[in-house]
C-alpha cells in the first residue's frame, strides 16, 4: 500500500500535467547545488513553467496509467511542466543552461509526442509561437504596406500629370 506522502507526490504531478497541457521536458540534475537548482526553479517559474523533482518509481506509475507511455526514468529526474505558449522559451533557457551547468536534458514531451534527448535537442532551435505569430503579422503587415503604397503612388502620379498638364496651360 503506498504512503499518503506517494500518493500526494502522484496527486501533484497529475495537476501540474493537467494545469500546463502536458508539455514535459524531463532533466538529470545530478551535480547542482540547492542555489543553482532554486535559481532554475526561479527562472522557470518567471517563463511560465513549473520544475518539479520526482521519484523514479511514482513517475514511472503515473505515466503508464494516467498518460499510457512507458518511460523509463534512471537517476536523478526533474520534470518541467510547460504549457504551449512558453514550452520552447524554457527548452532553449535549459539548453543554454546545460553549456554552463551539470544540469542534463534527458527527453521531452510536446503535444503528447515523445522525443528522445536528441530530437529534444533539435526542437530548441525552432523558432517559439510568438516569434511565428510575429513572422506572420510581418509578412502580412508587409503585403499591406506594399498594396497601400502602390495605390498612393498610383494617386501621386495622376496628380503630377494633372500638375505638369495645368503648367502647360
Amino acid at each position: 500500500m503506498p504512503s499518503k506522502r506517494n500518493i500526494q507526490i502522484y496527486e501533484d504531478i497529475k495537476k501540474l500535467h493537467t494545469k500546463y497541457g502536458g508539455n514535459l521536458i524531463f532533466v538529470d540534475f545530478t551535480g547542482m547545488t540547492v542555489e543553482s537548482v532554486n535559481n532554475l526553479r526561479r527562472e522557470i517559474k518567471k517563463i511560465g513553467a513549473f520544475y518539479k523533482v520526482v521519484k523514479n518509481t511514482i513517475a514511472y506509475k503515473y505515466f503508464k496509467t494516467d498518460v499510457g507511455l512507458e518511460i523509463q526514468f534512471v537517476g536523478v529526474n526533474g520534470i518541467v511542466f510547460s504549457n504551449d505558449t512558453s514550452f520552447f522559451e524554457v527548452l532553449k533557457y535549459l539548453v543554454k543552461l546545460e553549456k554552463d551547468n551539470p544540469l542534463r536534458i534527458k527527453s521531452s514531451i510536446f503535444e503528447g509526442v515523445f522525443y528522445n534527448r536528441d530530437q529534444t535537442i533539435e526542437m530548441s532551435k525552432l523558432p517559439s509561437k510568438k516569434e511565428l505569430i510575429g513572422y506572420v503579422l510581418g509578412a502580412v503587415n508587409g503585403g499591406v504596406s506594399s498594396f497601400v503604397y502602390t495605390l498612393n503612388n498610383v494617386i501621386q502620379s495622376f496628380v503630377l500629370v494633372l500638375k505638369g498638364i495645368e503648367e502647360k496651360k
